[in-house]
């Protein structure tokens, strides 16, 4: 964990506050908003890593983004899984959200920490930025006992960075996690 926050803080800390006023100034494993995702991955490895779980709840324009989710390959250093949105049918596979996850398997509390610690250096980043904080049952789990805190740092252009925390209740089986990562305005609005 100690190894995860100083490459999180060393990777912000190339981000000067002259350069905060851009999302695609933020990088998830050097990669970033507007970047074609064909830059670090194969056409290949990206169909074959579509996730098509992730947006059958969606029901404003399904199938608009794409989500493809890599987990367990060598090239992730710092996150147990990377998460972009691409749109469906676009040959560039220009990134529209790319989000690194980090599992805290029953331990939400130290999901919690870690979320404070990478808000901390964010706000002396973006100190410029609307910063809001959330807490939220996740529309997936119709029992409302899965609940995720977010952190997010709005962007004029409504474009945000966002830290969250997942805590998934047993009946939905999913592990705790902390995604940090960016999104775009239109996908933003896109998603529930």
């Amino acid at each position: 964990m100690k190894k995860l926050l100083g490459i999180v803080v060393l990777g912000l800390l190339l981000i000067t506050p002259s350069q905060a006023d851009d999302i695609r100034d933020f990088e998830i494993e050097g990669m970033s908003i507007g970047d074609s995702l064909l830059d670090y991955f194969s056409e290949k490895e990206i169909n074959d890593n579509i996730e098509k779980s992730y947006t059958q709840h969606i029901k404003k324009e399904p199938g608009k983004f794409l989500i493809v989710e890599f987990r367990g390959i060598s090239r992730i250093k710092i996150y147990d899984a990377l998460q972009f949105a691409i749109k469906k049918n676009d040959k560039n596979y220009k990134i529209y959200m790319v989000k690194g996850m980090i599992a805290f398997t029953e331990n939400i509390s130290e999901c919690y920490k870690k979320q404070v610690e990478i808000d901390n250096e964010l706000s002396e980043l973006f100190n410029n930025l609307k910063r809001e904080v959330t807490k939220k049952k996740h529309p997936i789990d119709e029992s409302g006992k899965s609940i995720v805190v977010s952190i997010n740092y709005w962007f004029p252009t409504e474009d945000l960075i966002e830290i969250d925390c997942f805590d998934w209740s047993e009946e939905i089986g999913h592990i705790d996690h902390l995604r940090i990562g960016a999104k775009t305005k239109e996908i933003n609005k896109w998603l529930p």
